[in-house]
């Protein structure tokens, strides 16, 4: 008996002093988000004090982030949930990761877990220390000023996992690499190098993160059945377990509470007349009335008029339409979110199609011109010609339907320099990049990324979607011609030829008709002259557009 009150008395005092303070598990039941931190702080008291902040930077360090780790290495901490982790809106996906880094930290995962997991465990530490500090600024604030945003409530409960997350990171920092014990499936041992080494071969020097997600869910499986590297290291497993639990109920979270909006007004029995003045109603979640939100109204999917910028009180009164809008039932109002809480994930909003006519003009009746020789009254002075005699004799007539090709507005040639990525088959790239005339285009800023020159004046361009397929509409524009009109941006290539002229600089540009479910509308597009083959990525949203120059070898 006093062996065991021994062993236990060693087991509880040898633990770091925080772990049995440890953030619960709250229940998630609790909807609002500013009162679930709020209960999490009042019953958390030994989590959230000053006396607790400086615990655990005497255990884990000074709070003087040194970013030591490499953060890439947090892929690791729950490998099977890296997909949710991304659309729980806390992934860049926007984001190249070096292949040969990635190759480095498969690599490690075969053949040396240990390394990898001290790794793991670097990171997920310095991360964690970082995430327990702003949850920590947050409840001070809360507790001097009793006061508490629904921003900075999202913001606390993101970030408390990392007190919890410690531990773990530290315990796993500690362990001993006598705990692996591999019984290796050869067969599936072979189909983890063969998805190595597919890797190796099909990917340039840098890949986008959500195929860095999609390839690791893949391998880490074929590690689990080969049970072999760090599958069958157990201090990772214990890890990696406990990690989970913080992770999925973070992400659902975070799902839960993302901001939204609804139009309720116009609806697709809603008829509007131009150019008169139009209102527009909607409601929101999780979204705080400071909050801007910029509509649109679109027609046929295409912005045709920025309708404005409002504060999010939920009505919008006198909001003028432009004159020459065309008649039809093809309209929509598209509300965005301005300066999101995540800004992997906007709120936005588009309703369903309603109807604009034109406004009923009734014809004046025509004034006769009176004659300069019967005003004989002297005490009349006539010293310009009379208003009556600018009236028109007929109607005026209705303007006519705007044409949907985007106007062009030619500005001055300008210079501005381009940092580019290197490519393995980079045919040239100028440090200079000499813009044509055309540097807006229907109201929408163009930018230019790159210059190429291509051996011929025919070449072949492919594109896809670059990031995940989420319903991203695009149209590609040659020297302000279409060359590929509504899109809808797949996985799948989509290749065509173009001729280029060949004495001048050749301008190609991404325009967005919509911003799909996470914006901006990103495309991969293969440039390829016959001989060499570049890759581009470019962005659009529906203010912007990103292009690229393209000369001809003389």
């Amino acid at each position: 008996m006093k062996k065991i009150i021994i062993l236990f008395l060693w087991f509880l005092f040898s633990q770091p002093n925080h772990a049995h303070n440890q953030t619960p598990l709250i229940d998630s039941r609790i909807d609002d988000p500013i009162e679930l931190t709020k209960k999490i702080i009042n019953e958390g008291t030994d989590s959230w004090n000053e006396k607790a902040k400086q615990r655990i930077l005497e255990i884990y360090g000074t709070g003087e982030l040194t970013n030591t780790s490499d953060k890439n290495y947090l892929l690791l901490e729950s490998p099977s949930l890296v997909f949710d982790y991304y659309q729980g809106g806390f992934a860049n996906t926007q984001e190249l990761l070096n292949k040969d880094l990635f190759l480095k930290i498969l690599d490690q995962a075969v053949n040396s877990p240990d390394i990898v997991s001290a790794e793991v465990a670097k990171a997920s530490q310095e991360q964690s220390l970082k995430e327990y500090l702003m949850a920590y600024e947050i409840a001070k604030k809360f507790k001097e000023t009793n006061s508490l945003s629904n921003e900075e409530a999202i913001k606390f409960l993101e970030n408390r996992f990392g007190y919890s997350k410690l531990n773990f990171a530290k315990n796993l920092t500690e362990a001993s690499v006598e705990n692996y014990n591999p019984s290796a499936d050869k067969k599936n041992a072979k189909k983890v190098i063969s998805k190595i080494n597919f890797i190796k071969r099909t990917y340039p020097s840098k890949i986008p993160l959500i195929n860095v997600l999609a390839e690791l869910e893949e391998f880490y499986h074929l590690l689990q059945e080969a049970n072999i590297g760090l599958t069958a290291y157990v201090p990772y497993n214990n890890f990696k377990n406990s990690v989970y639990k913080l992770n999925k109920q973070r992400i659902n979270e975070r799902i839960q509470w993302r901001s939204s909006i609804e139009i309720t007004y116009p609806t697709s029995g809603t008829v509007w007349i131009a150019p008169g003045p139009v209102e527009i109603k909607w409601t929101t979640s999780n979204l705080d009335e400071s909050k801007n939100i910029k509509f649109f109204l679109t027609r046929d999917d295409v912005v045709v008029q920025v309708l404005g910028v409002f504060e999010n009180n939920q009505f919008a009164k006198d909001v003028k339409l432009r004159k020459g809008l065309p008649p039809g039932d093809k309209y929509k109002i598209m509300g965005i979110e301005l300066f999101p809480i995540n800004k992997y994930h906007i709120a936005k909003y588009a309703t369903p199609y309603f109807t604009i006519k034109k406004e009923d003009k009734i014809p004046e009746e025509p004034i006769a011109e009176t004659p300069a020789e019967v005003q004989e009254t002297p005490n009349v002075v006539v010293d310009a010609p009379v208003e009556v005699a600018e009236v028109l004799v007929e109607p005026v007539p209705e303007p006519a339907e705007v044409v949907e090709k985007p106007v062009v507005e030619e500005q001055e040639p300008i210079e501005t320099t381009t940092a580019v990525e290197e490519g393995p088959n980079e045919t040239l790239v100028r440090e200079k990049v000499k813009t044509p005339n055309r540097t807006i285009f229907e109201g929408r800023k163009i930018s230019y990324q790159k210059e190429l020159l291509v051996d011929n004046e025919i070449i072949t361009i492919s594109l896809y979607d670059h990031g995940r397929e989420d319903g991203d509409i695009v149209s590609i524009y040659l020297n302000g011609e279409q060359i590929v009109s509504k899109h809808v941006l797949t996985y799948k290539k989509r290749s065509f030829d173009v001729k280029l002229n060949i004495n001048k600089s050749n301008d190609l540009f991404l325009y967005a008709h919509n911003l799909g479910n996470f914006p901006p509308n990103t495309v991969s597009l293969e440039i390829k002259d016959g001989s060499n083959s570049e890759n581009i990525i470019l962005n659009s949203d529906l203010s912007s557009c990103e292009a690229v120059l393209i000369n001809v070898k003389q």
